[in-house]
């Protein structure tokens, strides 16, 4: 259901209880703080307990009842909440001139932007699952959203800045735009990864032996999956700007985590928009500086990108995870050890799978149901042929075999000290050594 005007209603606690039981989030309570600004409380069985997200709506909301609008969710950084933004960050100031509905929701004080692993037990707090699977399909339910990658945006500060990178990399067919103020890009820096293990050791587990979980989530790592994405970073140097102040370590060292994500995006070849403004700390009103500075050129992209569908037609996905998808396609792996696996469509109806053991791809609807196709695969056995009928949807599901797995998970210490020769291919993403050895099936389907 869609409500024209103002925010959703909350429910009773028996409704909210049956709402989250379906849906896996239930609306509990809300406050009116300001004529656009509103603050939800939600449970969810993504997480433990309520947690907060406050919304802005677009000026003329509520006045414009057939008019759907963009969304920007803005993450606030690690020590924040979702008020953040409003009561230190002057984010209903900066965009009252942005005709979007800004979602700002908590993170937890300091969990960053991901799914516990949990040292393997998984379970909660499951951020991402809140929310990417919750939260936002919540929100383009109860407002008139536009529910295209074109009209979503991310964005954040610090802790924020990595969960805005971070999830539209691992989510590049729903967000379009992205904006990291000051953001944890790359935690190949040792110094925020031994802070990051010291206080959540059982976040990723530890970068000795579960590299690949780090990775997994890691900006830098998913830099590739961005080149179709409008990528704008801000960061400072940590230099004193004005007299008074100090040098700042920690954005000197945000600004290390920048500079090498940046390079990786340009020796990736991805266009980006990079803000190195110099003398600067770790502080509100450089942040601040950074919305604001960003804000108009939202807007702009807004206005080009949100009434149209912006589907690549060729694309590049990584990920570690056993079952990702992106722009319409789907891949299952099944392999013995946890390492990373690509996803490459080269146009509709080619693409390749580079990884081990086997996968499961679903295409995107290709024709009408029933249509038969013949597919041709290459992959380490040789070249063949086998048929394959378009489902009810228009889509195929397509089996490889990839080859032999590899013996060690992707990075380990078994896998530095052990080597499988080298990969017969350039890789989409960072492989290191000889330790790890990657497979290609490439599949080309033509009608009958």
């Amino acid at each position: 259901m869609v409500f024209g005007c103002g925010h959703p209603p909350a429910r009773t606690a028996e409704a909210a209880a049956a709402t989250q039981t379906e849906t896996g989030i239930a609306l509990v309570n809300q406050k009116r703080l300001s004529p656009r600004l509103s603050e939800l409380t939600f449970t969810s069985s993504a997480l433990d307990g309520t947690t907060k997200v406050r919304v802005l709506l677009p000026r003329g909301y509520d006045a414009e009842k057939r008019r759907r609008y963009p969304v920007l969710y803005l993450y606030h950084g690690g020590g924040q909440s979702a008020a953040s933004w409003t009561q230190d960050g002057a984010a209903e100031e900066i965009t009252a001139g942005l005709p979007a509905i800004v979602v700002m929701p908590d993170a937890g004080s300091t969990e960053w932007y991901a799914d516990w692993w949990n040292n393997g037990h998984r379970g909660r707090p499951m951020w991402e699952t809140f929310h990417i699977n919750r939260l936002l399909p919540w929100v383009d339910e109860h407002y008139r959203t536009i529910p295209e990658r074109g009209a979503r945006a991310a964005a954040g500060l610090s802790m924020g800045g990595f969960g805005a990178v971070s999830y539209a990399a691992r989510h590049p067919d729903l967000f379009g735009a992205v904006g990291s103020f000051s953001g944890d890009v790359d935690h190949q820096n040792v110094e925020m990864r031994t802070i990051i293990e010291q206080l959540h050791p059982s976040l990723w587990g530890p970068w000795a032996t579960q590299e690949v979980r780090w990775r997994g989530d890691n900006p830098w790592d998913l830099a590739a999956n961005l080149a179709h994405t409008d990528v704008s970073l801000y960061t400072g140097n940590g230099q004193p700007r004005h007299d008074g102040e100090a040098v700042d370590p920690t954005e000197q060292r945000i600004r290390q985590e920048n500079e090498s994500f940046h390079e990786r995006l340009q020796d990736l070849g991805i266009r980006h928009r990079w803000h190195d403004y110099g003398p600067g700390s770790h502080t509100w009103p450089y942040w601040q500086a950074g919305l604001r500075s960003w804000i108009p050129h939202l807007k702009a992209y807004f206005a080009r990108h949100a009434q149209h569908r912006a589907t690549p037609r060729s694309f590049t996905f990584s990920s570690m995870r056993p079952r990702y998808s992106a722009y319409g396609w789907t891949v299952r792996m099944r392999r013995d050890v946890t390492e990373f696996s690509a996803l490459e469509v080269a146009r509709k109806r080619r693409f390749t799978v580079v990884g081990n053991g086997s996968a499961t791809v679903l295409t995107p609807s290709l024709a009408r149901p029933g249509t038969r196709y013949d597919v041709t695969v290459r992959d380490h056995a040789g070249a063949s042929v086998r048929a394959a009928t378009a489902d009810t949807q228009g889509r195929l599901t397509i089996p490889l075999a990839l080859g032999p797995g590899n013996p060690h998970q992707q990075y380990s210490p078994q896998a530095e000290t052990s080597s499988t020769g080298p990969s017969p291919d350039d890789v989409p993403f960072y492989a290191r050594g000889n330790g790890s050895r990657f497979n290609r099936a490439e599949v080309a389907i033509l009608p009958r």
